[in-house]
């Protein structure tokens, strides 16, 4: 690789790495496996456990299946997360995606997809997604890939109460989903993902979500791998007593089968 092409790639790591905003949404590009050829699924779980001046539990798990004959690539995935802290709950979250790819062209991919979320804690009682667009690849070299996807996309949105302020408690609009998406392969066993995603409304340009995601992977063994995420959400227009920024560091494990 060339002295350009490793500083081209290392600004790109730094730009993803940024503390900028983030989104009320899920990085579902990490959730992406490129290597799948036929069936595979794939389960994770963490857990953090702290005592002392703090007593806090925090449990998280994930379950993903792929399937790719080409030219269609499809894959599910469900997560859930919660937790305590001092015997009273602080999180409680669910989500599922479903994605459907088509291979166009070699750098070319058509992609549908729909999404549920629920966040107790946000004030999140349902989120319904579903939309459709292309994907694109710039990088498709040894130890780097780099994609970007445009997404129109409907969304719905039901909070549990009504509003206390100027946030409806229903929402239905259309969103412009925008993503940029770096993989990086820097051992055999070691892994670096990194996502940024900009969604504004089509017809309020400053209401948007943004999130910035950065994962490392590392593979104990052939189907075990540990896993380190941080991530950076934001949202402009949050529900009624919820923080427009939210930040969360995760050390986990998953293992493929």
């Amino acid at each position: 690789m060339s002295r350009l092409h490793q500083q081209s790639f290392l600004l790109i790591v730094c730009l993803f790495l940024l503390p900028g905003t983030g989104l009320g949404q899920v990085n579902t590009e990490r959730m992406r496996a490129l290597e799948v050829e036929g069936f595979r699924s794939t389960l994770g779980a963490d857990v953090a456990v702290e005592s002392g001046h703090t007593e806090l539990f925090e449990i998280g798990a994930r379950v993903r299946f792929d399937f790719r004959r080409e030219p269609h690539y499809t894959f599910a995935t469900g997560a859930l997360r919660y937790g305590t802290q001092g015997g009273d709950p602080f999180r409680d979250r669910t989500f599922g995606h479903l994605r459907y790819n088509y291979q166009l062209l070699p750098s070319l991919v058509a992609e549908a997809f729909t999404q549920l979320q629920r966040d107790r804690f946000a004030q999140l009682q349902l989120r319904v997604l579903a939309g459709g667009g292309v994907r694109i690849r710039y990088f498709n070299r040894e130890g780097v890939k780099l994609f970007q996807g445009t997404t129109p996309m409907y969304e719905y949105e039901n909070l549990d109460q009504a509003p206390l302020g100027g946030h409806p408690a229903t929402v239905s609009t259309a969103r412009w989903s925008n993503y940029l998406n770096l993989r990086l392969q820097l051992s055999e066993e070691t892994r670096f993902t990194a996502t940024v995603y900009v969604q504004p409304r089509f017809d309020q340009w400053s209401d948007v979500r943004v999130l910035n995601q950065a994962a490392l992977t590392v593979r104990l063994a052939e189907a075990v791998r540990l896993t380190t995420e941080f991530s950076l959400d934001y949202d402009s227009r949050p529900p009624d007593e919820v923080e427009s920024v939210d930040l969360s560091l995760q050390n986990g494990i998953e293992v493929s089968f």
